[in-house]
């Protein structure tokens, strides 16, 4: 009877798991995508690429239990926990250890400061890593600890997600573009990788070829660096438009497609799914110019053309990061022929 109940929780598990894969994937499958999404892609794509044989026949072993194969189609698993019902609780208990909100502009990493009862990206990556590692943990446990580890090596690499700007990440930082108002997360999430017009596989080819060496195997290490670029990097033009209302639902014009949703209400990550590509393209196509740094609270192609290469080279970074952390933690968790 114990044994037939092992199993059932064990297959209910495994069902939940597969449900929540097979609705991200519905959302964005075949699109050029945002930085929140195709980034994250981008990020398990290249990652996998770099497994040792061992690590990846492991990966392979894992994903096999929800039938998957592709770290792109499962990277943005944990980011999405919200879109069903039935993933919703364990959303409410993860979604705050996507970030790591440093209390100072040290971005000096001091977890009773920075990572208050274990809440935040870099101690979800501890934790996810050790039960990956444990050779006694169940597969399923494994499973989710792996899907967790792509999409939080992503995070732990990107700016405003590592940040110490009073601002929500970004969200309550309005800015001008073509002539629409806008967030700077918008911006990161949604304008600097569609100027590529390229897929998750097109992109990874491009940017395989320059991929930098592991600078460390310490997560809070990748979460200082991403909040240096935060203080130091001038992702944030010199003047927010303090009295510029931001956009109650994200705006339209240029795909037209919110379906009602209000992001700011919500504060939701704002991830384009509706056309070809964002709307970075368009602004660098359109040739708009507002000078960088003049104090308009602007973001125009200079600005493009500027950050793009910073969130690829963020992307190249945390592929490298996750990759080393995979190849000894899917190894050593690997259960006992």
């Amino acid at each position: 009877m114990r044994r037939r109940h092992k199993e059932t929780v064990n297959m209910s598990a495994s069902k939940t798991l597969r449900n929540g894969l097979l609705l991200v994937a519905g959302l964005w499958a075949g699109q050029v995508l945002a930085w929140g999404q195709q980034g994250t892609a981008l990020v398990g794509e290249l990652a996998q690429r770099q497994l040792t044989p061992e690590a990846k026949a492991e990966a392979g072993r894992l994903l096999g239990l929800i039938k998957q194969s592709d770290f792109s189609v499962v990277a943005n698993w944990a980011g999405n926990l919200d879109q069903s019902p039935q993933t919703q609780p364990l959303w409410e208990k993860t979604k705050n250890e996507r970030l790591v909100i440093y209390k100072a502009d040290d971005c000096a990493y001091q977890p009773p400061r920075d990572c208050p009862d274990g809440v935040c990206t870099v101690a979800a990556i501890e934790r996810n890593r050790a039960a990956l590692a444990d050779p006694k943990a169940p597969n399923q446990a494994r499973l989710m600890a792996l899907l967790f580890l792509i999409h939080h090596a992503a995070d732990a690499s990107s700016p405003l997600n590592n940040s110490f700007k009073d601002d929500k990440g970004g969200y309550d930082f309005a800015v001008k573009a073509g002539g629409k108002t806008y967030n700077l997360r918008q911006v990161w999430d949604d304008f600097l990788l569609g100027d590529a017009k390229l897929n998750v596989k097109a992109y990874a080819d491009k940017l395989q070829g320059d991929l930098p060496k592991l600078d460390s195997d310490k997560p809070a290490q990748w979460s200082q660096q991403a909040c240096l670029i935060v203080r130091d990097g001038g992702i944030y033009p010199e003047k927010a438009a303090a009295k510029r209302k931001l956009p109650n639902k994200k705006s339209l014009g240029d795909d037209d497609d919110d379906g009602g949703v209000d992001y700011q209400a919500k504060n939701l990550e704002y991830n384009r799914t509706g056309k070809d590509y964002s709307r970075g393209d368009k602004l660098v196509d359109d040739g708009q110019k507002t000078s960088k740094g003049n104090g308009s609270g602007g973001i125009d192609a200079e600005y493009i053309k500027t950050f793009v290469p910073v969130a690829e080279q963020q992307i190249e970074l945390a592929s490298v990061r996750l990759a080393n952390l995979l190849n000894a933690a899917l190894v050593a968790g690997r259960p006992a022929p």
